[in-house]
Parts: C-alpha cells; sequence; structure tokens
C-alpha cells in the first residue's frame, strides 16, 4: 500500500510539473526584477538599431507591461518622412534609452494596441504604427518612398529574453529562407558585459 501512494504521489507531480512548463516562461517574466534602485521603481533598457538592408526602415519600438492596460508605454518611432526620427538603408541609429517593462516590441500588435488605447495618436507618425517593419525605396523617380517590403513584428521577453539594464541589439535583415523579405535580429549585451 505505501508503495502505491508514493506512486501516485510522484504521478501525480510529474503531472503537475508538465502542465506548468508551459507556464515557466511567464512566470519568469512576472517575477523578473524591473530593475529599479528602490522598490516601486523601474530601471531602464538600452537599443541599439542597425540597419543592414539598403532600404528605410519605419517602425515603432517600445515597451509595456501585459497586465497593466492604463499606463502609457514609452514608444519611439522611426518614420519615413525626415521630421523626426528617420533609420536609412547601411546605418545604424545612436543608442536610445526605454523604461524597462515586462515586454520590448517592435512592431508588436499589443504594443499597438496599448498605444491606441493610452496615447494620443494625432501627434504620431501613422506610417509608423504597423505590425513589424516596413522598409521603404527612397531614390524613385519621383521622390515618392516605395514599400519594398517588411519584417514581422519581435516582441522579448523581461526574464527570458532579457534583463533590465541590457543593451538590446536589433539588426534588421534580407531574409533569404522566411516568408517574409526582411527580418529583425535580436541580440543582447548584460549590463556587466564590458563590450
Amino acid at each position: 500500500m505505501t508503495t502505491r501512494k508514493w506512486q501516485i504521489g510522484c504521478g501525480l507531480a510529474a503531472v503537475l510539473l508538465l502542465a506548468s512548463a508551459g507556464c515557466t516562461e511567464f512566470w519568469l517574466n512576472q517575477t523578473a526584477s524591473l530593475g529599479g534602485s528602490t522598490v516601486g521603481s523601474r530601471g531602464n533598457v538600452q537599443v541599439l538599431i542597425i540597419n543592414n538592408t539598403p532600404h528605410r526602415a519605419v517602425f515603432t519600438v517600445g515597451t509595456y507591461d501585459q497586465t497593466d492596460r492604463t499606463t502609457e508605454p514609452p514608444i519611439l518611432q522611426v518614420g519615413l518622412d525626415d521630421s523626426g526620427e528617420a533609420l536609412e538603408g547601411d546605418s545604424q541609429m545612436d543608442i536610445f534609452t526605454l523604461r524597462c517593462a515586462r515586454v520590448f516590441s517592435v512592431g508588436g500588435p499589443k504594443l499597438l494596441e496599448m498605444i491606441q488605447e493610452n496615447l494620443d495618436t494625432g501627434s504620431l507618425e501613422a506610417a509608423a504604427l504597423i505590425e513589424g517593419v516596413n522598409f521603404y525605396r527612397t531614390d524613385t523617380d519621383d521622390g515618392e518612398p516605395e514599400l519594398v517590403g517588411s519584417a514581422p513584428a519581435l516582441e522579448a521577453w523581461l526574464g527570458v529574453d532579457f534583463p533590465c539594464g541590457a543593451l538590446l541589439v536589433l539588426h534588421l535583415e534580407f531574409d533569404d529562407f522566411g516568408p517574409d523579405p526582411f527580418r529583425v535580429d535580436f541580440e543582447l549585451i548584460p549590463a556587466e558585459s564590458t563590450r
């Protein structure tokens, strides 16, 4: 009888472990430190974006918490015209800082939803409020930018893909093997790195 109870207990523990395996990333994300130096404060992440294509990239990047639907997400828009931030082909942006949050997103649908719900979109660049990254040829005969393709959105989770204080490096690349013509590659340089 004792052996049977032990087998049932072990079987139940194994089932619970397998059931929770799908929740592991969510658990890590929701319990990761937000990097602040005092209780309730937040740290930052630094971001470097390198465009390894010959085309102008247009997108919105930002951070947000999945469980907080009312806070204004900190964002940076990279647009079509020269009046704001622009990222030409074969160039890179200066490193910029965003407030650390549970999700870092490049044109993710949830980020765009948070922007629509919490920010004045009239003051934002409409061309950059798109899922993923659009790439434009700007050397056209008529001077009008021409859309040549896009890359899917990228989302990275705090505690799973990055910690607060890190440098997140994004490479915009051609994608010769995927279904989209372009891709966004993600690289992490931890805060304690000497690189």
